[in-house]
């Protein structure tokens, strides 16, 4: 089976690539950045015409997106052509190549719109709650698969809703990089406001091995959320940081708003799947303080993409 990652050069990309490969799994990937694995690079943009490029693909994951949402804000023209504009490119492409499956990579950013103080993959929309550029990309990029198939008849599809990772090759602005940073450069951790807020934080290792789970044919057209088992807060994430980099905790005035986030469950991810994230967030931080400290200055300063 051959399998390309859109993004297998990124954060999640990359612990995907790893993944499939151990699973023995033929890995091609296409990224404008050099792959961390020796793996054939397609060297392509996504937001270009991708022509026949996947005629001899299986699967197609497809990561390859901005995936900063304060940098979709900031510039939602750049947010469109990579997340929409360059979804369409790939859809088209892997229809040419009759790919079997494109499984896409969404986010629980969009469950903000769903029905409900707590949701599931099953919780009803309302569209018009969407509150946030990203958020509107993720819905666009969803839609895109959805009328694929129902108006080309292909390719298939399997939709992933992230939580938030962290992990290993995390890019900067990433909560748990951020506070490693603080704590080794100032010796002080930052937390706007009381540091109650929480998300649906998740091992980035947890996450790639749902995606393998996807591959089964249960999966074909339905939607995933691959979320953290339960609400994790910024205070916690901090606590566990300042265990590998000693430092003091500090608490200073909220500086902007952030869009409410609602409990999401991963229903049908653990009923049909078998999945459920199983790093502890003690044993992620530490995987991650591990990771860190064996960078040079140089790699500390490089831009993961995102």
């Amino acid at each position: 089976m051959k399998i390309c990652v859109t993004g297998g050069s990124g954060f999640i990309g990359s612990h995907l690539v790893q993944k499939l490969l151990d699973k023995g799994y033929d890995v091609s990937v296409l990224d404008l950045r050099k792959p961390v694995q020796d793996v054939e690079w397609l060297r392509k943009d996504i937001r270009d015409d991708l022509g026949n490029i996947f005629s001899d693909f299986n699967f197609v994951f497809h990561l390859a997106a901005l995936a900063n949402a304060r940098k979709s804000s900031e510039d939602p023209k750049l947010c469109y052509d990579i997340n929409i504009r360059g979804t369409l490119n790939v859809l088209n492409a892997a229809l040419k190549g009759d790919v079997e499956r494109v499984l896409l990579a969404s986010s629980s950013w969009v469950c903000g719109a769903q029905e409900g103080d707590v949701v599931n993959e099953m919780s009803p929309f309302h569209l018009d709650n969407i509150n946030t550029i990203y958020g509107a990309s993720k819905i666009g990029q969803e839609l895109l698969c959805f009328s694929f198939y129902s108006e080309y008849k292909g390719p298939k599809y399997t939709i992933f809703r992230y939580g938030i990772p962290y992990g290993e090759r995390m890019w900067r602005g990433l909560v748990v990089r951020a506070f490693m940073e603080m704590a080794e450069r100032m010796g002080v951790l930052s937390i706007m406001g009381d540091g109650k807020q929480f998300r649906e934080f998740m091992y980035v290792g947890d996450l790639a091995e749902g995606h393998l789970h996807a591959l089964k044919p249960v999966a074909e057209n339905k939607i995933y959320n691959l979320t953290g088992g339960r609400p994790i807060t910024i205070e916690e994430i901090a606590r566990e940081v300042v265990k590998h980099f000693p430092a003091k905790i500090d608490y200073i005035p909220q500086a902007r708003v952030e869009p409410k986030i609602k409990r999401v469950h991963n229903w049908l991810a653990e009923n049909e799947l078998g999945w459920v994230p199983r790093t502890t967030l003690e044993d992620g931080i530490r995987l991650c303080a591990e990771w860190w400290k064996t960078l040079t200055e140089e790699q500390k300063l490089e831009e993961y993409w995102c």
